[in-house]
């Protein structure tokens, strides 16, 4: 209704409406409140691992949606101390050796390391240089290929923010304890 209205406002000579501009800056506030502050894309919590099914203290990205090329399947980042894990729905097509990991416009990491049950791709190489380039990132993509797709076309981007990475993994390294506001996010 108030974005109605304000529509019908704009639709007014500016000379004559100075409450168009007030509407609109209102209307811009409450949007913004609506959607709240920014919210960190990355937690620290006690989950299973992926790989060894037991529960520990996790890494954890925002899942994102993509289509593997017959329905939408779920894609997220984990940490799990020892790898960062590209956790996915759908079996995975390593056989083009062009699996990879790309932070910011740093080169990428390749990796073929696709476990057994071919849904999750590995990343263990050089993790402490892996993990300074999450904390100092803006944004993660894996390009991923899922099997069977045909005519193989490309690796497929799926991109994570790194909004809130070096808080979880502050709070990662504490054994998923909070950590305080004075870290970094």
């Amino acid at each position: 209704m108030l974005v109605h209205k304000i529509q019908k406002q704009l639709r007014r000579p500016v000379a004559s409406c100075w409450r168009c501009g007030l509407a609109a800056l209102l209307a811009g506030v409450g949007l913004a409140l609506a959607a709240g502050p920014a919210q960190a894309a990355w937690t620290a919590a006690i989950k299973k691992d992926p790989l060894t099914r037991e529960s520990r203290c996790l890494l954890l990205s925002d899942t994102q949606t993509i289509s593997d090329g017959y329905e939408q399947t779920p894609v997220s980042l984990v940490f799990n101390g020892a790898s960062l894990l590209v956790v996915t729905g759908s079996e995975l097509d390593g056989s083009f050796a062009d699996l990879q990991l790309v932070v910011n416009d740093e080169p990428p990491l390749r990796s073929n390391k696709i476990t057994p049950n071919k849904m999750i791709l590995n990343f263990d190489q050089n993790v402490p240089d892996l993990l300074q380039r999450l904390r100092e990132g803006r944004q993660a993509t894996v390009y991923l290929r899922f099997w069977p797709t045909w005519p193989a076309t490309q690796a497929y981007p799926v991109s994570f923010s790194l909004i809130g990475f070096s808080k979880a993994h502050d709070a990662f390294n504490q054994g998923c304890r909070s950590v305080g506001p004075s870290s970094a996010g």
